[in-house]
């Protein structure tokens, strides 16, 4: 990692650990979603269709679902990716939408928290069943794989193409006979 990463994620790893219950998944995830729109940006053709896909009001690319779900199909995250951050994202959903008395020991984050598959560090010195600690560690794991993302999709960023050949003419078949092999579409005037 570059230095000045390396000093911006250990700062976002300590506000991680500082945040409340309910904001460590909102904090958390705001990061990721970040990083999964910068990726599509840096897919797509550039201009202004781009901006309205990913950041306009109700644009179909605006949510953190949409986003993680068209960088699956695109190829741009892996099984793995998609999968951890698909739970990470119903967790989220579940601070975010409930008004109030829900924390990492609630049953049903807890059964979340639990099927996440990212690799846990060795020692006795960590609360491996603790789930807001599977809840971190996760989001950590992804971060670090996501974090030169962009940069690396940027390498496959998609060119606008002209899909025509410029033959999409009209031509009068009077005039001129269409090259032999090539499709034509014929219209009569009917009198």
């Amino acid at each position: 990692m570059r230095t000045e990463d390396i000093i911006d994620f250990r700062k976002f790893i300590d506000e991680l650990s500082k945040e409340t219950d309910r904001g460590l998944p909102l904090v958390s995830m705001a990061l990721i979603d970040e990083k999964l729109r910068d990726t599509l940006e840096s897919f797509f053709i550039e201009g202004e269709v781009t901006k309205k896909l990913l950041d306009e009001f109700n644009s179909p690319l605006g949510s953190l679902s949409s986003r993680l779900t068209t960088c699956y199909a695109l190829g741009l995250i892996d099984d793995y990716e998609y999968s951890e951050i698909n739970i990470l994202r119903k967790v989220r959903n579940e601070f975010a939408h409930l008004k109030h008395g829900i924390n990492f020991s609630t049953e049903k984050i807890k059964g979340l928290c639990s099927s996440l598959k990212s690799q846990l560090p060795e020692g006795e010195d960590y609360p491996l069943n603790n789930p807001r600690f599977r809840f971190r560690n996760a989001v950590i794991c992804i971060v670090l794989r996501l974090i030169y993302r962009p940069e690396w999709v940027l390498k496959e960023k998609r060119l606008n193409k002209n899909w025509s050949q410029g033959n999409d003419k009209w031509i009068p078949f009077k005039e001129q006979q269409p090259p032999e092999g090539m499709p034509i579409i014929a219209m009569a005037k009917k009198d």
